[in-house]
This record gives C-alpha cells, sequence and structure tokens, in this order.
C-alpha cells in the first residue's frame, strides 16, 4: 500500500491551494496531494505491478511437479512376444526433490523485488508531489508577476496622462508623448502575456490530478525567510531518507538473485515410483529409479558469476547516484543561502529607495526639473527590481522543495503568506 503522506514529509509547510471562486470547487493542499496519488498515471502503474508480484510469489512457493506416466514394452514384436502375450506395462510417479534451497531463495527473490517495487512506489510519490509543490510554487509566483504588469500598466498610464496635461499647457513636446504611448502599449502587451503564462501555470498544476486550470484560483503570496543551510546536514538527512532506502533495497534484490543462483549449484534429485506388470509370467512389481545430474556447480559456475557482476553494477550505479545527489544538494543549498538574503536585501534596502526616488523624479518631471526619460529610468529601475525579488523568492522556495523531496524532511522556513 502506499505510504501514508503527512506534512512532515516532503509537503510538510504552510502551503494551501487557496480558496475557488464562487463557481469553483474548493481545493486545499491535502485535496491536491490525495487527487494525485489517486489519479496520476505513473502511481497507478503500481497495482498491477503489485499483482503481479503477487503471482510470481505464489508461482516462487510452488514445488516441483508431479508426473504419472506409462509405459508399455515387449507389445506387437514377433515369435513369443508378437500381440501382447508377453507385454510389461509400468506405471509411475515422478517428481524432483529440489535441494540447495531453492524454493527459499526463489521467495526471498520475489520478497527482495516486492520491497524495491514498494520502495520506488514511495520514492515516486515524493518526486511526484515535489514536482506538484514546485508548480504550486510557479503559480504564485507568476501571480505576483502578473500584480506587477498591471502595475506597469498602471504607471504607464498615469505616464501618459502626465504628459498630455503637459502638452496642453504647451510645457513638453509630443515626441514625448508618443514615447508614453509606446511605453504603454508595450506594457499591456506584457500584462498580456502574464496573464497567459498564469493560465498555463495553472493548467500545469491541476493536470497533476487531470483537471482543469479553470475550475481553481489561487490567491496568496511568496515569502522566504532568509536561511543559512548547512550542505553536510541536508546530505546526512538524504542517507536517512527513502530516496536513499531505495538504492540499499536495490543491492537486497542482487544479494537474493545471488543466493538463487547458488542454489542451483546442488543439483536436484530425480525420483520416481511405480508398478510394473509382466503379462507373460503374470507378474506384478514394485519399480524404483532416481537420478542426479553431475558437475552442477561448475555448469552454474556462469549464472553465479554474472550475479556478482551484476550486483558490482548497482553497487557503481549507487555510488554515481550519490555523486549526483551530492551536486543537487550543494546547488541547492548555495542557492537558497544566496537567494533568501538577496530577497531580504532588496525588499529592506533596494526597492524602499527606489519607490522614493521615482515619486521624486515624478514630482520633478511635473516641475520641469527632471526629463522623461529620467522618469521613465526611475520606474523601469522599480519594475526590475520587483521582478528581480519575485525570481529570488520563486528560486528560494523551488530548490527548498527540491531538498525537501531529496532528503524526505521539511524545511521549517519552507513556508507561504496567504492573504484571505
Amino acid at each position: 500500500p502506499v505510504r501514508k503522506f503527512t506534512r512532515a514529509g516532503i509537503l510538510t509547510s504552510a502551503l494551501m491551494l487557496s480558496q475557488a471562486n464562487a463557481l469553483a470547487e474548493q481545493v486545499t493542499l491535502d485535496d491536491a496531494v490525495q487527487l494525485t496519488l489517486s489519479r496520476h498515471p505513473t502511481l497507478l502503474k503500481f497495482r498491477p505491478l503489485t499483482r503481479a508480484l503477487e503471482g510470481d510469489r505464489q508461482q516462487a512457493l510452488l514445488s516441483p511437479a508431479y508426473t504419472v506416466g506409462a509405459n508399455l514394452e515387449n507389445v506387437m514384436g514377433t515369435s513369443s512376444t508378437s500381440g501382447v502375450q508377453a507385454a510389461e506395462a509400468t506405471i509411475s510417479l515422478s517428481s524432483v526433490y529440489e535441494l540447495g534451497g531453492k524454493k527459499s531463495a526463489r521467495t526471498q527473490v520475489v520478497d527482495a523485488r516486492a520491497a524495491l517495487l514498494d520502495s520506488e512506489q514511495y520514492s515516486m510519490s515524493l518526486s511526484l508531489l515535489g514536482g506538484l509543490t514546485q508548480q504550486y510554487i510557479r503559480v504564485l509566483a507568476q501571480q505576483e508577476r502578473l500584480q506587477i504588469a498591471e502595475r506597469s500598466v498602471s504607471l504607464a498610464e498615469d505616464a501618459l496622462t502626465v504628459i498630455t496635461n503637459r502638452i496642453k499647457s504647451g510645457a513638453t513636446n509630443d515626441a514625448e508623448l508618443f514615447r508614453a504611448k509606446s511605453a504603454l502599449n508595450q506594457a499591456k502587451l506584457e500584462l498580456a502575456t502574464a496573464k497567459v503564462n498564469e493560465e498555463i501555470a495553472l493548467q500545469s498544476l491541476t493536470l497533476f490530478w487531470q483537471g482543469n486550470y479553470e475550475d481553481i484560483t489561487l490567491t496568496g503570496s511568496l515569502n522566504s525567510p532568509a536561511t543559512n543551510y548547512s550542505y553536510e546536514t541536508l546530505f546526512n538527512q538524504f542517507l536517512s531518507s527513502s530516496n536513499a532506502d531505495l538504492l540499499i533495497k536495490s543491492l537486497d534484490l542482487k544479494d537474493a538473485e545471488i543466493q538463487l543462483a547458488k542454489s542451483d549449484n546442488t543439483a536436484d534429485l530425480s525420483w520416481s515410483v511405480g508398478v510394473r506388470r509382466n503379462q507373460g509370467a503374470q507378474d506384478t512389481s514394485l519399480v524404483f529409479g532416481a537420478s542426479i545430474p553431475l558437475f552442477a556447480e561448475k555448469r552454474n559456475s556462469g549464472a553465479v558469476k554474472s550475479a556478482i557482476a551484476s550486483k558490482e553494477a548497482e553497487l557503481l550505479e549507487r555510488d554515481t547516484k550519490y555523486l549526483d545527489v551530492k551536486a543537487i544538494l550543494f546547488k541547492a543549498t548555495k542557492s537558497i543561502n544566496f537567494s533568501s538574503q538577496a530577497a531580504l536585501h532588496l525588499e529592506k534596502e533596494v526597492m524602499p529607495d527606489l519607490e522614493r526616488a521615482l515619486e521624486l523624479t515624478k514630482e520633478g518631471y511635473q516641475k520641469g526639473i527632471y526629463t522623461y526619460q529620467e522618469w521613465f529610468a526611475s520606474r523601469d529601475a522599480l519594475l526590475q527590481s520587483q521582478r528581480s525579488l519575485i525570481n529570488y523568492r520563486e528560486a528560494t522556495l523551488l530548490n527548498e522543495a527540491l531538498i525537501e523531496q531529496w532528503t524526505g524532511q521539511s524545511l521549517k522556513s519552507f513556508t507561504f503568506n496567504l492573504q484571505d
């Protein structure tokens, strides 16, 4: 069965899918998680795979089949063996007695495959829900970019109004009017692009549970406090996570396969018992037989060698995965520590100055102290700073979601500040 997901796992955070509009269904993050777990094809495939393993285990537990045989000799010959007068008929029951613990080795392989499949399912669920979280972050980031685009249009409209009034009073020229109109049209184009990107991001989110973006709306703002994570600590958390457990389960399966291959070093004993009827002598007797192949271990050495080499390759694959995860966690840690500090610096130090600069250049332009280009540059610098703030916050939360996905543990700073 799928392990229970709680907020203590990868998605432990104060994330929510915010309230939908009056005509849309209300969806929380827990709802989205359950819908994704129950509907996403990536996870649904584990159901038939689990049933297949149940069948494999049923087969592995079977003992060798019994065989009933019949043999008729000395019939349809010549002279004394003509007809069936001297016939010898034998009815026998035979089977194979397995040696070397083959049944136990078979079931151990199936059990190891089942444990690996369960670990794969859990790891895949973490990866899938990590993607769900990351897409949710992208939606909120895109919605804030949409707000900036709306403000850009508002500022451009305000500038056009101011310039139009100045032209009427003869305080400026038509060139500034055309530049203001161009800036407004460009801002409207950016707003339309932001709306399209928001719809795309929303649809990508709802596809996790095969939904439709028109059924939900999200409201909220990104919030990522300044952090300072330790790469070594996070990698140690990975080593105790379900993702590392998946690699261990892969090696356990290889060990079971080696034991299964070695079990064939001991040859099986074939036996038979039957009743023989000699028609000519009118005699009935019991018949026993047994046989065992020679040089079984030598003939099976290739299979054992192959199984051992397969485990060695799996060990190298595990070490390669460790290197990949180290690179992912190191990059994510450095990115988080930088982007969270950069966002804080922009919010506390840079943007207040840019807001004040915009006010002063607007007032100065209206008084004829500053040019339109200086006013426009102040507006553009503020908007660019706001876009950078969103990018840094988004990068922080995306990397935190990535770390939670690989470590399977919550980062307490991973929060969203939701609006009513």
